[in-house]
C-alpha cells in the first residue's frame, strides 16, 4: 500500500500534535515551556489542517475537512486571544481545537477503508 506525501505530512504533523497538545493542556500555564510547546503545537496543527485539503480519498472534500476549517479558525482565534491577554478565550479555543483533533483522529481510525483504520486494524 503506497502512502501519498500529503498523508505522510499530515500524519507526521498530527501525531506529535496530539501528544504535545495533551502535555500543554496538562502542564502549568504561562511558563516558557508551555509557550514553546504551544508555538510548536500551533505550527503542527496548521500544517496538519492545511495539508488535509490535499487528502481527498473520495476525489473531493469530505465532511471531515470541516474539522480542519474549525481547527484553523479556533487556533487562529486562540493565538490572537493570548496576545490580547484573554486567557479564557485562549483556553477555550485551544482546548476545543485539541478535542476536535482527537475526535477526528478517532473517527479516521474507526472508518473502514481509511488509511489509519487499515494501519491500526
Amino acid at each position: 500500500m503506497g502512502i501519498s506525501l500529503p498523508i505522510l505530512i499530515h500524519l507526521f504533523a498530527v501525531i506529535p500534535a496530539i501528544g504535545l497538545g495533551f502535555l500543554n493542556l496538562a502542564m502549568k500555564k504561562g511558563t516558557s515551556l508551555h509557550k514553546l510547546f504551544g508555538r510548536v503545537w500551533v505550527a503542527l496543527m496548521i500544517i496538519a489542517s492545511l495539508i488535509s485539503f490535499l487528502i481527498q480519498p473520495t476525489g473531493s472534500l469530505t465532511w471531515l475537512h470541516l474539522f480542519a476549517i474549525l481547527v484553523i479558525v479556533s487556533v487562529s482565534i486562540g493565538t490572537y486571544a493570548i496576545y490580547k491577554q484573554n486567557q479564557k478565550l485562549h483556553l477555550h479555543c485551544m482546548s476545543g481545537a485539541y478535542i476536535g483533533t482527537v475526535i477526528s483522529a478517532i473517527v479516521a481510525a474507526s472508518v473502514p477503508g481509511r488509511l489509519l483504520h487499515q494501519l491500526l486494524f
